[in-house]
């Protein structure tokens, strides 16, 4: 009913019929909402008939982490995000007072994007019958979800992912109708950048601090091939979100519109890349029919995408020269989205050519320093033209010229001077460089009276700061990390050893057995800058194989991570020695707060855009 309502609807506001269109939608947010809420009553109350249900939730889950195991499945996550993609076209659609051509077809191409969605949900639908399967009866427990599954950032970071990909359907929408009806300008679709653009950060952010509990750092930032493509969507995001500023004085009629169509289709291509039963990932799920559907449709879309930029009539864009020129906002700009568009490539070759050997039987992935030596360069460079972008028209080209030219120099004598810290002297002198920018930026702006372009500048200059702190943690944490490592019979309990400054005491060690599964729990007293008690988990289970959980302290001045892995042991030979790391990685916290920081400043912009639409509503 929701697929055939949402059908429906698409033709409807094809045809200019938009209230009935209009309420066809509203129908199908309910049905859709409907059958979600359904689905939770069946894991809350364990309703084992339903195959998706048997195999995601346990009467040993909390009510919270019932909920959230609809998440766990490619299943459920189909249909949340076919709901969520529904509610955000009905946003769309109520704030819309007027229906102009662009409106109508961007909603019908919208309503076809939700239809994909949920024809992939129907064919991989969680409300399949236990009973479908020959000579197979109720079962009394379900087979729940891993344990390094249960933390509260799970649910978060798989929502918000779903998130950002259903407010990415608006700007999609929205750019094929201005290409296919070749239209002059395009608006409302900045707000719809931004929400997804927010909600994919916060994945990212939830993401790292998640794996970073259950793997330790290796795990924040592995490049796998999810990751990779994440981050591609979250470039694409960032790319546009930066030409929409030069479209709307004219330029980038054509990329523009593609790059908001691309976002869209990469949050597919992620779905494929998850679904291939290709990469063993912590993200992968199994094989999926679905596979060929997202290809067909991703390669249509594209396809279709491009034959109507082509055609569409556009004046190109000129990048000037001379010093007078070489600064102004139109050529940072398009250096800045050449280099955003640049790294979008490196993190999208990574899975793709994985994917294009494995079926010519030659499959290799690409290490992490295929992606690490690329994009130090890339961001070092976007971090000086972010320092540029803050000081132009606020000081003289030729003063502008002078700061950098100091600051270059200083790069270049530190890393003569000091060899071995090279990307960390590169990148320092870069900090400080764009942080003095935005100081001096963010003094300037207190001149400003209007309440609005306040908000809305103090969000740009949030923005860049999170993004240089991010960048900064990130390479200072890794640069100067540590590992000491302890070694301890189970009889030295309370005894202290210390290791490169960094000392520890041993607490207790204890082992619970269920038939032939069992927890070990290692607690240690760590002493560093302060004294902190942390534990480290490690399991094993005869349905999810050996997990751990190290033991991760965040602090202002780094992260701690107490790391055991354990050893097999049964109820007859207890282990008598025990092993376990502590890693520490300075300067953590900069990465953390600089993700805030990128959060809370888009959020400002948000803010300031909604103040906007008020004031226009007013008049």
């Amino acid at each position: 009913m929701t697929f055939l309502s949402t059908c429906l609807a698409g033709v409807l506001m094809y045809t200019d019929r938009n209230k009935q269109s209009i309420l066809l939608i509203r129908t199908s947010a309910v049905l859709s909402t409907f059958c979600v809420l359904l689905l939770a009553y069946a894991f809350i109350f364990l309703d084992f008939s339903l195959i998706y249900v048997w195999q995601h939730d346990s009467a040993d889950l909390s009510l919270f982490y019932r909920l959230a195991a609809i998440l766990t499945g490619q299943e459920g996550t189909y249909l949340v995000w076919a709901w969520l993609s529904i509610l955000v076209v009905l946003l769309f659609t109520e704030l819309n007072e007027k229906f102009s051509d662009i409106d109508r077809i961007a909603i019908m191409y919208a309503l076809i994007g939700c239809a994909f969605l949920l024809v992939l949900t129907i064919v991989m639908t969680p409300f399949n019958s236990i009973y479908i399967v020959s000579g197979a009866s109720l079962p009394l427990s379900g087979n729940g979800i891993s344990p390094a599954l249960i933390d509260i950032l799970m649910p978060i970071h798989i929502f918000t992912t779903l998130f950002a990909y259903a407010f990415a359907i608006i700007p999609a929408s929205v750019s094929l109708a201005y290409l296919t009806l070749e239209e002059k300008r395009m608006s409302g679709v900045r707000i719809y950048l931004r929400i997804s653009w927010i909600m994919l950060s916060i994945c990212m952010l939830t993401g790292g601090l998640w794996a970073n509990r259950l793997l330790g750092w290796n795990g924040f930032w592995q490049w796998d091939p999810l990751q990779s493509c994440t981050i591609a969507i979250w470039l694409l995001l960032t790319t546009a979100l930066h030409a929409v500023v030069r479209f709307n004085r004219g330029e980038y009629k054509r990329l523009f519109p593609l790059l908001c169509i691309s976002a869209f289709l990469a949050c597919l291509y992620t779905t494929l890349v998850a679904r291939s039963d290709i990469f063993g990932s912590i993200h992968s799920f199994p094989g999926t029919p679905t596979w060929w559907m997202l290809l067909i449709f991703i390669v249509i879309v594209f396809f279709y995408s491009v034959v109507y930029a082509l055609k569409h009539d556009i004046s190109h864009t000129t990048v000037t020269g001379g010093l007078r020129e070489a600064f102004e906002p139109q050529n940072t700009f398009y250096f800045t989205i050449l280099i955003l568009l640049i790294m979008i490539f490196i993190s999208l070759w990574g899975p793709t050519v994985y994917i294009i050997l494995y079926y010519m039987k030659r499959a290799v992935i690409l290490p992490p320093e295929y992606y690490n030596s690329f994009f130090f360069w890339m961001i070092l460079i976007l971090t000086y033209l972010t320092g540029i972008c803050m000081l132009y028209g606020r000081v003289k080209n030729s003063t502008l010229f002078y700061v950098l030219a100091v600051y270059f120099a200083v790069s270049l004598i530190l890393v003569i001077a000091v060899p071995y810290s090279v990307y960390v002297l590169l990148y320092l002198s870069a900090f400080f460089f764009v942080i003095a920018s935005i100081i001096f930026k963010m003094i300037n702006d207190l001149k400003v009276k209007n309440k609005k372009i306040a908000v809305h500048l103090t969000g740009i200059n949030l923005v860049h700061a999170g993004f240089i702190f991010v960048v900064l943690g990130a390479i200072l944490s890794t640069s100067f990390a540590t590992v000491h490592t302890f070694h301890y019979s189970l009889d030295e309990k309370g005894v202290y050893k210390e290791d490169n400054g960094l000392g520890v005491r041993f607490i207790d060690y204890s082992v619970e057995y269920t038939d032939t599964d069992w927890v070990q729990t290692l607690d240690v007293e760590v002493i560093d800058t302060g004294t902190y008690e942390m534990k480290s988990l490690f399991w094993k289970s005869s349905q999810y194989g050996f997990i751990a959980k190290p033991g991760v302290r965040h602090g202002l001045s780094g992260d701690i991570q107490l790391d055991f892995q354990g050893s097999s042991c049964t109820p007859s030979t207890q282990i008598e020695n025990i092993v376990f790391c502590v890693k520490k990685y300075p300067f953590a916290s900069l990465l953390w707060g600089g993700g805030i920081l990128l959060i809370v400043g888009v959020m400002f912009t948000i803010a300031a855009a909604v103040m906007r639409r008020k004031l226009v509503r007013r008049r």
